[in-house]
């Protein structure tokens, strides 16, 4: 499995189900009698996320120790990879609760500067596995560019790589290809490639000319982290993770086995805007979101995509839309309009997938929409008070001292601050 995203979800509903999902999915590896589990990489979706959720992966993992005596293998995604510190993964690690497949702070390099990775032997099967993990923005690309593959290829005996990113011949035109890597890169000759990063189901067995067999991407185990994963959801995409089942020292024919977790039900909602004046296209929207019937517990996702013929694209009440879906019952209602825009609007692309470098590439290409009289609000001044500003709302637990912090931020004087 991989993506699993621990944490993702603010929504209690989907807080309960994310759990649901990854507890049901360790239970039917133990129906199954598995080896071992391997986990591809975002296992959760913070370095550190709250000690609750942590509590109940604990409890789990330790369930699986005691009860099953299966081994789970990690592997660093980007949102488990923390610069120089420790996350949830290397806890979890060192309680004997998870083995992890790959550490920086252990690869050697030989005579010519090549990486050597550590290769980590199951002790029940034999099965031989190594991988590199994931780094912020792609910079794993430098450990792949410098892998001494001949030392891999040489290995006998079953062989997994795992890995945690995207793989440019499956991606050329995705907003992150310039972060993914070759084929040609990963090492060839092994018995499966167990990949994670890319947050959909992908089955590769057409590269065996080459010298790669079973390339697989479960794509997330419930529903991931993002706009376009809610989009997904709510349109039935599946959801889940694979059994591979083997034999002498091969993976069976048809022994590849995509097992479906996510039970939510999902509907998305499409408006095309185009050609239509503001106050008619927000009309339009709040009328059929009032006659849309629903079953509680549904996830909906709405896109409002377009260039309007006039008016603002704030005109469109984003606010109303979501309480009125929210009224209806349905799961944390998303909104997407990142394809939304006006003739006067220039619009932005986001090509990053990390949340900050997310909200700072925003800011910084959406300051050229911004009409302020406030020299302290345009262009470089107005991208950093941004970004100021978006720490206090984070760090900050109160009101109060966010608004005092605020106040500093903003040169304002108590006295004033009205």
């Amino acid at each position: 499995m991989a993506d699993v995203h621990i944490g993702a979800h603010k929504d209690k509903r989907l807080i309960d189900l994310e759990k649901e999902a990854f507890y049901e999915s360790i239970d039917i590896c133990v129906r199954k009698k598995v080896d071992f589990i391997i986990i591809a990489g975002d296992f959760f979706d913070e370095p550190m996320p709250k000690l609750e959720i942590v509590k109940n992966v604990i409890l789990k993992l330790r369930e699986l120790q005691e009860k099953s005596n299966i081994p789970v293998y990690v592997l660093y995604g980007s949102h488990d990879y923390i610069r120089g510190g420790t996350s949830i993964v290397d806890l979890l690690d060192a309680a004997g609760l998870i083995v992890k497949i790959s550490d920086y702070k252990n690869i050697k390099e030989d005579n010519q500067g090549k990486k050597i990775l550590n290769i980590i032997q199951d002790d029940k099967t034999g099965t031989k596995l190594v991988g590199i993990s994931a780094r912020k923005n792609g910079a794993e690309k430098e450990y792949f560019e410098k892998l001494n593959v001949e030392y891999l290829e040489k290995q006998d005996g079953f062989k997994i790589f795992v890995f945690h990113s995207g793989i440019q011949e499956f991606l050329e035109h995705a907003p992150f290809a310039k972060e993914c890597v070759p084929i040609e890169w990963f090492p060839k000759g092994f018995n499966y490639y167990a990949g994670g990063h890319i947050h959909q189901n992908k089955e590769e067995y057409n590269m065996k000319s080459k010298g790669y067999e079973n390339i697989i991407i479960p794509g997330p185990l419930f529903i991931g982290w993002g706009q376009r994963d809610y989009k997904d959801v709510s349109n039935g995409e599946k959801r889940g993770f694979y059994i591979v089942s083997c034999e002498e020292n091969k993976v069976m024919e048809n022994g590849i086995e995509f097992i479906k977790t996510n039970k939510l039900q999902g509907k998305y909602i499409p408006f095309d805007v185009t050609r239509k004046n503001s106050i008619q296209a927000n009309d339009e929207i709040i009328e059929e979101i009032n006659n849309l019937e629903v079953e509680d517990d549904t996830l909906i996702t709405v896109e409002i995509s377009g260039e309007l013929s006039s008016g603002k694209t704030s005109n469109i009440d984003i606010f109303q839309i979501h309480k009125l879906l929210a009224e209806k019952g349905t799961i944390d209602p998303k909104i997407i309009r990142n394809d939304l825009t006006t003739k006067e609007y220039q619009k932005i692309q986001v090509t990053n997938e990390d949340k900050t470098k997310i909200e700072e590439e925003l800011l910084e290409k959406n300051i050229i929409n911004v009409k302020s009289k406030y020299e302290m609000l345009k262009e470089e001044k107005g991208v950093n008070l941004a970004n100021e500003l978006l720490k206090l709302l984070k760090t900050q637990s109160k009101k109060e001292g966010v608004i005092e912090s605020a106040l500093t931020l903003f040169g304002i004087s108590e006295s004033n601050k009205e």
